[in-house]
């Protein structure tokens, strides 16, 4: 397998990260707050927010020939509960201020579609229009 143009600068990142991590003081495990990557150089870098990706929204999908079943579990810190909105083909969902779109494959009864959460899971049925 070949190796990707940018293998080495990763490598070479990752070690850094480790041998910086291994040496900071203080008995509490170190934590990432933000950090920022600067890759290419001159004007035509890019600059890539790493904090703009730590809150992913990750969610399980499972479709069957009547309904879309969407099932994710909240992290338990969250201040208040999340808002679903049931879109023709997209269930949009609301966690501490941020939107989060789950596309659909097919459109959805709007005003039959539901949600619940029990136990820190959020469970959302949408049926097919037929």
């Amino acid at each position: 397998m070949a190796n990707e143009p940018n293998d080495d600068v990763f490598k070479n990142l990752a070690k850094a990260m480790e041998e910086m991590i291994r040496n900071l003081p203080g008995d509490e495990p170190p934590r990432f707050i933000g950090c920022t990557i600067i890759s290419g150089s001159g004007d035509d870098g890019h600059i890539f927010h790493m904090d703009d990706y730590e809150d992913e929204f990750d969610y399980d999908l499972v479709e069957d020939s009547g309904f879309f079943y969407i099932t994710l579990e909240l992290s338990g810190e969250e201040t208040s509960a999340p808002g679903v909105e049931f879109r023709d083909q997209e269930v949009r969902v609301t966690i501490e201020g941020r939107d989060f779109n789950v596309p659909l494959s097919a459109p959805i009864h709007l005003e039959n579609s539901r949600y619940g959460i029990k136990n820190g899971v959020l469970d959302i049925i949408c049926p097919k229009l037929n």
